[in-house]
């Protein structure tokens, strides 16, 4: 009896430990933690501005039962160019994508990147949202699209020689952030080179490119063009940057209803447009120091100054989205959308 009374006091005891210890952290039983991503330092501006932002709200709304632990630096992987590989295998819950770098599979997407198509990142976005259920959701298929925006318009920033004319700038080598981006340089005389931002710095340093075509933002840190560059020539239409923020798509369909109702409602269309806003204030803030003589000397052009370029510009989009058309994208059809 004593030994009966024995394992019955152990299993009493043990099965008050498990529904005291089960109800007293229910929460935590139950949470998940999302691995978010990317590959810009913490100082980045979407670090500190969306991604730490989106990870405290999302907790707080759910009562910590649906966290976001956020991998900086390539903390998951270096570099930019493999982020959309890492979303669709899984390696990451959620990442920031450039579509630059998986061009091929976002041709429709990447038309919101043509220069004039606005003259800030916010401006460009809201264009993009305009025609996105009907030209370019089905692009957007291999994984839950929670973000989608395009940057500030790419300024030109030049290692020793000043850019006035298009006569300064023939025989120069640019680095573009994207490939989509050669035909207009080619077009103003320049050579282009697509290259990763986290090789740029260098490359500029050691003479391999004469220049950057880059939103002005990144004149200062984390990039720092300021120190390797001496001119800043803002004033003709620069193309924009088509950015993304992507779920995993087994991820996103692990989620309850609510947790996806509660996710997207922080990001989606107005998170977007956000971003594209607040970030663009950096990009202003950028040239108002370079005008002020920060690093750099800031050359404005005039829009007659700026004209021949822009026209030059025009006639590349055409013959660019023609091509596109031939092979089936309506092109430019989207483009006119995008632009009405």
């Amino acid at each position: 009896m004593r030994g009966i009374n024995k394992k019955l006091n152990i299993f009493i005891a043990a099965a008050v430990f498990l529904v005291t210890y089960s109800g007293s952290t229910d929460s935590k039983l139950h949470a998940k933690e999302l691995k978010l991503a990317h590959f810009m330092p913490p100082v980045h501006h979407l670090h500190r501005n969306m991604f730490v932002p989106l990870a405290k709200n999302l907790a707080a709304a759910t009562n910590g039962k649906l966290t976001i632990k956020i991998y900086p630096s390539g903390g998951l992987g270096k570099g930019p160019v493999q982020q959309y590989k890492r979303v669709v295998t899984g390696v990451a819950d959620i990442v920031f994508v450039i579509q630059a770098y998986t061009a091929k599979l976002f041709p429709k997407a990447m038309i919101a990147g043509k220069a004039g198509l606005g003259k800030t990142g916010e401006e460009v976005t809201r264009r993009i949202w305009k025609v996105y259920d009907k030209y370019l959701a089905d692009e957007f298929t291999k994984a839950k699209l929670l973000a989608l925006w395009g940057i500030y318009p790419a300024t030109l920033i030049s290692r020793k020689k000043p850019i006035r004319t298009l006569a300064d700038i023939k025989g120069m080598k640019f680095r573009l952030s994207s490939a989509a981006d050669i035909p207009q340089m080619k077009a103003w005389g320049g050579v282009g080179i697509m290259m990763p931002v986290t090789k740029t710095y260098n490359a500029l340093q050691n003479g391999v490119i004469d220049g950057i075509q880059i939103a002005p933002v990144a004149l200062y840190r984390p990039w720092n063009f300021n120190e390797p560059a001496e001119y800043v020539t803002h004033g003709v239409n620069g193309p924009s940057t088509v950015m993304s923020v992507m779920m995993n798509q087994k991820s996103w369909d692990g989620l309850s209803k609510s947790e996806q109702s509660t996710l997207y409602g922080l990001m989606g269309k107005e998170a977007s447009i956000k971003i594209a806003r607040s970030w663009g204030q950096d990009d202003e803030k950028a040239l108002k120091n370079a005008e002020n003589g920060k690093g750099v000397k800031l050359i404005r052009l005039s829009p007659a100054e700026a004209a021949p370029f822009n026209a030059l510009t025009d006639k590349a989009n055409k013959e660019q989205l023609a091509i596109l058309d031939k092979k089936g994208i309506p092109a430019t059809e989207i483009f006119n959308a995008m632009m009405n």
